[in-house]
């Protein structure tokens, strides 16, 4: 990130994974976490849920932390299209991210199908295969060099066009 701020093409906003087992309930460091989020928050960290609706993720962390992201799962967005339990519940964590006023991202995004989805159920973002893999930090520098002589990152309603 350094590098990439002092070459004048720092990405806007860069995530950093959190091991969701460390904020699992009961445990005595619950308290620390709720006030390091906090404080992080207040210096401009957004945090988001990874992998909603599956595995460590839980409801009450939407209450417990200062959370501004919601992100739905992969297993879940894989779905949507074939399978209408899926649909239901992709369209409720985006209404509840919507509800709660922070934004919601889909993980796993493949196929042109599901960005139809996710947009006309309010989902303005995603990340997935569709987009691009995962990237060395190589070809990422490089493709922030041509971001920065271009144009902005894709969203999903720009995609669903």
């Amino acid at each position: 990130m350094r590098s990439w701020d002092d070459q004048g093409i720092a990405p806007e906003l860069i995530a950093v994974n959190v091991s969701a087992s460390q904020f699992k309930n009961g445990s005595s460091l619950d308290q620390f976490f709720a006030r390091t989020l906090e404080r992080l928050r207040q210096l401009g960290v957004r945090i988001a849920i990874d992998d909603f609706g599956t595995g460590y993720s839980s409801l009450s962390y939407l209450t417990n932390y200062p959370v501004s992201r919601l992100k739905i799962a992969q297993e879940l967005v894989f779905g949507v299209i074939k399978d209408s339990r899926s649909a239901t519940v992709v369209r409720a964590a985006i209404r509840l991210a919507d509800e709660l006023g922070i934004e919601c991202i889909a993980e796993g995004v493949e196929t042109t199908e599901q960005v139809k989805f996710l947009v006309a159920a309010g989902c303005a973002f995603g990340q997935g295969y569709l987009f691009d893999r995962p990237l060395s930090a190589e070809r990422m520098t490089a493709l922030l060099r041509e971001k920065a002589a271009r144009r902005p990152w894709p969203q999903l309603v720009r995609a669903a066009r």
